[in-house]
């Protein structure tokens, strides 16, 4: 079935409906506040043993303005003391991780690293070197697979992406969101389309550009969504991930700075991610997963594809862990996430602990669980594990505290991705 096939079908109005959304799991809400640093510790121990290879997230907390749009754990400051306060634990996490692997007697086995935040480019340039020349003494002499790093445009200057190239970073991330002025500006985020477009001449010390895209924003309708479309396409970033607007002001009081009536009606918002997925597939790029779009020779195209928790990437480095305030961590059946207070956070790890603040260790249910999913989301096909899903539905869903018609909008998901793969 086509894009324009489902648009012109009754297939919107019959899946535009709530349920839950399983872009990643186990969901948040059910990882448990009792599980920390104690529980975290003997699970880490056994998984480094098997010397499985690792991704490493750092979160970094700091921007320099608000974007009225963002759901992230964020600090806004430009208190370069703060921010190297913070930094100083975040050297302090790294080094007692590294003690542990040598208590342990054995070698960190970390091959791709993600700086991720916030704003990692918030930090200066002695700052940023010293993360990295700690992670890289952390993870050894053994060549990494890959660097990535989260950029905001409007907080580089020029020379800056060289510098990072210089550090090791093989990837970069720019936050475009929208290019419309407008939608800009409801958002708190004006960054010109010409900014970008000089700071993409850069983009040759880099193997990868991806560009974040958000639909669901104020002011945005289906024809400023096309005219941005055409500036992206014009920089051709390798890579996009386009992810839909979350208005929750009960969670993020800042949100309460958009107006409701600017924002697009919950009608118009599947048929505006058709159009930009139309937009992209026309435009040569592939669709990947749920929402990423690459070009056809990038390495989301061409080889198995992975679901963390901060999106998808090529495989095979399947587990995960976090450094930093919020990040999370996932090794084999166990996940956990660390603090997300700063003083919670500082004090774990001056006690020499993994700041863990909660977590959640999958039964053999939730792993069939997990393989069900992750094969939607990653193949957009029906494994095994997912045939078996759909004909045990209501056993697998048990424990979830999922609501008779949401189960049934899962049901019907999974049919629905059957005749879409």
């Amino acid at each position: 079935m086509k894009i324009s096939d489902i648009k012109n079908t009754s297939l919107l109005e019959q899946f535009n409906e709530p349920g839950h959304w399983f872009t990643s799991f186990p969901s948040l809400n059910h990882w448990k506040e009792d599980f920390t640093h104690k529980e975290y510790k003997p699970f880490f121990r056994e998984f480094i043993k098997t010397q499985k290879p690792l991704h490493l997230y750092a979160h970094i907390p700091f921007c320099a303005k608000l974007c009225s749009y963002c759901i992230c754990n964020i600090v806004i400051t430009n208190d370069r003391q703060k921010i190297q306060f913070f930094l100083d634990h975040l050297l302090k996490e790294i080094d007692n991780l590294k003690a542990f692997y040598e208590k342990e007697g054995i070698a960190p086995n970390i091959r791709e690293i993600h700086f991720g935040g916030g704003t990692p480019s918030h930090l200066d340039r002695e700052q940023f070197e010293s993360l990295c020349g700690r992670i890289r003494a952390l993870a050894g002499d053994e060549p990494l697979r890959e660097i990535a790093m989260e950029i905001d445009p409007r907080t580089i200057d020029e020379g800056d992406l060289a510098f990072y190239a210089d550090t090791g970073v093989t990837r970069i991330s720019f936050g475009i969101q929208d290019f419309d002025a407008r939608v800009q500006k409801a958002i708190n985020r004006e960054q010109p389309f010409e900014m970008v477009k000089n700071i993409m001449r850069e983009r040759h010390h880099f193997k990868g550009v991806n560009f974040d895209l958000l639909y669901g924003l104020p002011l945005q309708t289906r024809a400023t969504i096309r005219n941005t479309l055409e500036q992206v396409k014009e920089l051709a970033p390798d890579r996009i991930t386009l992810l839909k607007y979350c208005h929750a002001p009960e969670l993020r009081r800042h949100m309460k700075l958009i107006n409701i009536s600017d924002l697009p009606s919950p009608d118009e918002l599947p048929v505006m991610f058709l159009d930009i997925a139309q937009e992209l597939v026309d435009a040569g790029y592939v669709w990947v997963g749920l929402d990423h779009f690459c070009k056809p020779t990038d390495s989301l195209a061409t080889g198995p594809l992975v679901r963390t928790f901060n999106g998808f990437k090529p495989g095979p480095v399947k587990d995960m862990i976090g450094l930093g305030p919020t990040s999370t961590h996932s090794i084999g059946n166990c996940y956990a996430q660390n603090h997300y207070d700063l003083n919670n956070y500082y004090n774990a790890v001056n006690r020499g602990e993994f700041p863990i603040e909660r977590g959640y260790v999958l039964s053999a249910e939730d792993e069939l669980r997990r393989e069900a999913i992750f094969s939607l989301l990653c193949s957009r096909d029906l494994s095994v594990a997912a045939r078996f899903l759909l004909r045990n539905a209501c056993k697998v869903f048990d424990n979830l505290d999922i609501a008779p018609e949401h189960l049934k909008i899962a049901q019907k998901s999974i049919t629905r991705r059957a005749v879409l793969a």
